[in-house]
């Protein structure tokens, strides 16, 4: 089926523009100001802002002990706030564990009606060229490292890492342990600066929990332009919110942040999955997303 959507305002990186999309067997074909010689069938798109759905990093939905559980948090929780994927970590202490974490967890989100990406957390004292080349063959995108003692990030053979990670390289993101806020400070600048001196791919600070992946994290890790982007070529896949001249020139996260409440309809993979107050359910329908290649576009 064809359709075209007139005259959306499309709210992409904080920039509001009046656009026109063609859309076919649910991808977007073509983004355009007007569609003057088409003969399909119009939408009025002018009473909306369109906007990308978010990207959240959610580790709570794995936790979630029966289906009718994980329908009610994704429910309120992802999709009435306009996230249709979310990104978690599995924890894993031992190298032998790890394959066996991704069959459980496969098996948990079965009927998860989102999308997801699969990342993994370890401590640091885990951090091994062998393990790393581990999460390569299962394809993790991302590895969360766990920082409890600064100093010992000098005990790590970085320049085997660095080895191990290529071609794939998926970034490293920092969780530090400590308490003391000072404390944390100085170990993210520790951190950034000792991963730009060894040239590995990561994020210099920590990923905040329930809250939207920046588009610059999600673009290293793979993530981005293929989520949280609507673009010519990509899925149907939007929040549409009422427009207001108040919103115009807002952020994206910060529409998340305070006005998620005015989002109107949200589609998915070009079905709705909620209107209004009202969210459809689909068990089933949201998938892994298998990253190909992390860090493969930087913003």
């Amino acid at each position: 089926m064809r359709y075209i959507i007139e005259n959306i305002h499309l709210l992409k990186r904080q920039r509001l523009k009046k656009t026109s999309i063609l859309i076919e067997d649910n991808r977007i074909e073509l983004l355009k100001d007007k569609f003057h010689s088409y003969q399909y069938m119009r939408m009025d798109g002018s009473p909306y802002i369109m906007t990308p759905t978010t990207v959240m990093l959610d580790n709570q939905v794995k936790q979630m002990n029966s289906s009718t559980q994980q329908k009610k948090y994704i429910e309120e929780n992802l999709i009435k706030k306009g996230c249709t994927t979310f990104l978690f970590y599995i924890e894993v202490k031992r190298e032998r564990e790890l394959a066996l974490q991704f069959k459980k967890i496969n098996s948990q989100l079965l009927n998860c009606a989102i999308d997801y990406v699969a990342a993994v957390k370890i401590p640091l004292s885990l951090l091994s060229p062998s393990f790393v080349r581990m999460c390569k063959r299962e394809k993790v995108p991302v590895l969360f490292i766990e920082i409890e003692d600064i100093k010992a990030l000098y005990q790590i053979p970085w320049g085997w890492i660095k080895e191990a990670l290529f071609p794939y390289n998926a970034p490293l993101v920092p969780i530090f342990l400590a308490k003391d806020e000072q404390e944390k400070k100085m170990a993210q600048n520790i951190w950034s600066s000792l991963m730009r001196d060894v040239k590995i791919p990561s994020i210099p600070h920590e990923i905040k929990e329930g809250m939207p992946v920046d588009y610059s994290d999600l673009a290293k890790i793979g993530i981005y332009p293929f989520k949280g982007n609507v673009y010519q070529g990509g899925e149907v896949t939007y929040n549409l919110v009422a427009y207001d001249e108040s919103i115009i020139n807002i952020e994206e996260n910060d529409l998340f942040l305070y006005h998620y409440d005015r989002i109107q309809m949200t589609i998915h993979k070009g079905k709705c999955i909620r209107a209004g107050a009202k969210v459809y359910y689909r068990p089933g329908y949201g998938e892994l997303l298998e990253v190909k290649v992390p860090s493969f576009l930087t913003i």
